[in-house]
This record gives C-alpha cells, structure tokens and sequence, in this order.
C-alpha cells in the first residue's frame, strides 16, 4: 500500500490491487484559505478509481475533484450533502453513507464514522478496509466519546489519519485541535498515526512535529508526511 499527501487532508492511496483512492480532494489554490499549494492538481495525479470525501466543504470536496470523478468516471463515496452534490454535477455512481453504515467494492471496504462537526451535521469519518489493514480517516470531527466507543468498539486500527488543526467558532473547537487528536490516538492506539488538517487558514496554530513529540514514548508510531511525499507502508 502506497499513501501519498497532496495536502490538507488530501491522500492517494494505492493498494496492492493497484486501486486508487482519493480523500477529501482539495485542488483549488486560493491563496486566501490555503496556506500552501497542493502538490499535484488533478490533471497530474493519474487514475483516481474512488473518491471519499467526508463532508461538503471547500476544503474537504471541491469541483476541481468533481469534474475528475466525473472525466474519470471515479466512484464519489461520502456524506449525504456529498454524494447529493456529486449526483447534480453529473458523477455517474455515488453513495451517501450515515455513521456505521458501510459499503464493499471490490478491493476494499469502507464505512462511514461518527462525526461530530457542528459546520456540516452529515459530516462522517471513515474506516476503510483494505489489504487486510484498517485505516481511520477522521475527517473534521470535535472529540466525542460517542466517537472514541465507536473505533475502540471497531477493531484494531493500523493507520490513524487525524485531524490535528481546528478553528473556534462561538468560542468552541469546531474540529481536533492538537490536544485533543493526540488523546483521541492515544484511545484508540493505532499501530500508526499521521496528523493532517495543517494548510487552511484562520485556524490554531501548530505542526506535525508537536503531534509526534506529545506522542513519544506512547507505543504509536508517527509518520509525518511532506508535500507531495509517497510512503510505502505495510510492507
């Protein structure tokens, strides 16, 4: 398995199969919300076989990332206000998941988490099964033990792609800050984690190097990606 970072919380993974799956596309460069460009635009990222977006926000689905669905004819798998939009811009197959509900493709399986984003009610986070690993991909979430009792109750976790960046809205996180994505790594002790969720702007202010020093010693192993870095994991 293959996971490359373009940015914010925008991964290609690659399986074994040769399968491709992209997370919470992200293309757009607006110089007033990004803090940095991705690395590869869609015209340059290859074939993209399933989309999974989290939720129907600028940062986590954009039209860029639809108009590939669409041309490529990917699968866009996601919240409901996701799929809905994907089905009006014209992306042929599309499946709008609720917590717990899952979905089986033909080399992997994914199913739909708690998340708690007061932003976007639908939002969802993601466990995907592939490669006989399972991989956690938080999405934007607020701590929640609703959250924490579904994964630990959900098997063992290889892969944590967490969140580790949030805005306040009325005085409140409205996603993981750093705080509290590490104590949630710390509850559900993935075999691996890597935060994500670092190039928007207007939110608090910290870095991946704070999310592995808080997690030294704990038995987790972080992975920080850089821009446009490709690792091979599970060897």
């Amino acid at each position: 398995m293959k996971i490359l970072f373009i940015g914010q919380d925008t991964f290609r993974i690659t399986l074994s199969s040769g399968t491709t799956l992209l997370t919470d596309p992200w293309f757009k460069n607006n110089r007033f919300w990004r803090t940095a460009p991705p690395a590869l635009g869609p015209e340059q990222i290859g074939r993209i076989d399933y989309i999974l977006s989290s939720h129907n926000h600028l940062d986590h689905i954009d039209d860029p990332s639809l108009a590939l669905a669409k041309k490529q004819g990917a699968v866009v798998v996601g919240s409901m206000k996701v799929a809905a939009r994907a089905e009006k811009f014209g992306v042929s197959r599309t499946f709008g998941l609720a917590p717990g509900e899952e979905k089986k493709f033909e080399s992997f399986c994914v199913k739909a988490t708690p998340a708690f984003h007061p932003m976007a009610k639908d939002a969802v986070g993601f466990l995907i099964n592939a490669d006989g690993r399972q991989i956690y991909f938080s999405g934007d979430t607020r701590p929640d033990p609703r959250l924490t009792i579904f994964l630990q109750g959900a098997g063992k976790v290889d892969l944590a792609l967490l969140q580790a960046s949030c805005a306040k809205y009325f005085g409140k996180d409205d996603g993981l800050d750093l705080a509290a994505s590490t104590a949630l790594a710390l509850a559900i002790k993935p075999a691996i984690a890597a935060p994500m969720h670092f190039h928007t702007r207007f939110k608090k202010k910290s870095s991946p190097e704070e999310f592995a020093e808080i997690l030294e010693g704990s038995g987790i192993e972080v992975l920080i990606f850089k821009l446009g870095e490709e690792k091979e994991i599970f060897k």
